[in-house]
């Protein structure tokens, strides 16, 4: 646990994933580490690295958020919180139902001292462009990359907001919301944490949903190569072009893999 309740730790673990150590727990947000041999950042963290969890939030149900939750769970004493959908795929995959919290948006959590709300939204719908050329990488490889992989339904996408330090921290696993949804249904943002990844033009979609939030800061997540071929990096100097334009004053973070982090980080 943390001295000072005000300087929670992030770590981010790649894809949308995070650890967030306070002060009263280890939260984590979609814990997928089983990236393949092509991945890049390469991940040497296991499930039982992440034995001290203490609440684990997923927010929806593809492979790269929930693939290594029923083993995480099994070194460490965390419930996880998640939609009906995502409940149903655990389950299947050993975790028991009293472990499990279903969400449906509009919650409001208490995790340890954390504040946590919760929204929900949609997965991002994948573009055409994106699908032809992602398929086009998929038809080279051998069936063997792809052992790893499950057809798991989505579900819908949960939006955590949680209080870090007096701060408000918005982290969106897809970002399948338009500018105007983001103002309505997101509450006050101050850390706001777009995944760019889903669509051709996911950075300018990214910047608009910012521009809508108006955050202190910005921590970008999602843009590695995570399961290559099904994956690719994405350039995110788009997105900070854009966000620097639109909002001159928010502050642009990318964090690097396994490597902690605080709200100074963010901010400075």
């Amino acid at each position: 646990m943390l001295e000072d309740p005000n300087k929670p730790v992030l770590t981010w673990l790649g894809t949308a994933g995070f650890k967030i150590e306070t002060a009263t727990g280890v939260i984590l947000i979609d814990p997928f580490l089983s990236r393949n041999a092509a991945a890049r950042p390469r991940q040497e963290l296991k499930p039982e690295d992440l034995k001290d969890a203490d609440h684990i939030l997923i927010s929806h149900g593809h492979f790269d958020h929930i693939a290594d939750v029923p083993a995480v769970m099994v070194h460490s004493p965390a419930d996880v919180y998640c939609s009906a959908v995502t409940a149903q795929a655990l389950v299947k995959r050993g975790v028991m139902p009293a472990r499990i919290h279903t969400l449906s948006g509009g919650e409001k959590l208490e995790l340890g001292e954390t504040a946590c709300s919760v929204t929900a939204i949609r997965h991002i719908r994948f573009d055409v462009p994106l699908v032809l050329r992602t398929l086009t990488r998929v038809i080279r490889t051998s069936r063997s990359t792809f052992s790893s992989l499950e057809r798991l339904p989505a579900g819908p996408v949960l939006c955590y907001s949680l209080v870090l330090g007096g701060l408000t921290f918005t982290h969106m696993g897809s970002l399948g919301i338009t500018p105007t949804d983001a103002k309505t249904l997101l509450p006050r943002t101050d850390v706001l944490m777009p995944p760019l990844q889903g669509h051709t033009d996911i950075c300018s979609r990214a910047a608009a949903v910012a521009k809508a939030v108006e955050p202190q800061a910005v921590v970008i997540q999602h843009q590695d190569d995570f399961f290559p071929p099904v994956s690719t990096y994405v350039d995110v100097e788009p997105f900070r072009r854009e966000l620097k334009l639109s909002l001159p004053g928010c502050k642009c973070y990318e964090p690097r893999m396994n490597v902690p982090f605080t709200i100074d980080s963010i901010l400075e």
